[in-house]
């Protein structure tokens, strides 16, 4: 058998083959690092594209949507103003013909219309617990007195008026709705 006198030159080999190992090693994780970078970059660049796609589609989508309810906004007034158009030429004629077989004769007596205020201005509703009781409504006022009363004709132009409001309030409904329809699809 060979003695060596001394183990310094093994361990020399042992640590010089050992850091030959690892700065082989270390070259080669940053090869693969490498390559796993270039991947990584690419997956990241796909995904913008991706979501400047989305983006785009969203943006055109939006659009769509928003010219669709525009356009059913426009459909909704012409709409409106079509039958507050209608609504008006027919209210002409039946004013025309209230004034025309109106007679002028009393149509409600005054005790009639102070009744009617009574009940309108009563309330029937009671307090709840631990609340002081509302003061009573006042009755509308009586311009005429007991004996005068309202004429047939002074009857006749409040029923329209009121048929007028209830009318353009239905009308602006019906247009909320249509646009509601078209841009919600409800």
């Amino acid at each position: 058998m060979i003695q060596a006198t001394s183990h310094w030159p093994v361990i020399a080999a042992a640590l010089i083959c050992v850091g030959a190992g690892f700065a082989g090693g270390y070259t080669l994780k940053g090869r693969l690092d490498e390559a796993a970078i270039a991947r990584a970059e690419a997956g990241v660049a796909e995904c913008r594209r991706a979501s400047a796609d989305f983006q785009r589609r969203a943006a055109e989508d939006a659009a769509h949507r928003l010219a669709a309810a525009e356009d059913a906004a426009r459909s909704a007034q012409a709409e409106l103003s079509r039958r507050e158009a209608d609504f008006k030429a027919r209210l002409k004629e039946t004013r025309n013909e209230i004034y025309s077989l109106s007679t002028g004769r009393e149509c409600l007596a005054g005790p009639l219309r102070l009744r009617l205020n009574a009940a309108i201005a009563a309330d029937s509703v009671p307090a709840r617990a631990g609340e002081p009781h509302p003061a009573p409504a006042e009755p509308a006022a009586d311009p005429g007195g007991h004996a005068a009363g309202s004429t047939d004709a002074a009857v006749g132009q409040w029923i329209l008026d009121a048929a007028s409001l209830y009318e353009q309030c239905r009308a602006r409904i019906d247009a909320i709705r249509q646009w509601d329809e078209v841009t919600h699809g409800r």
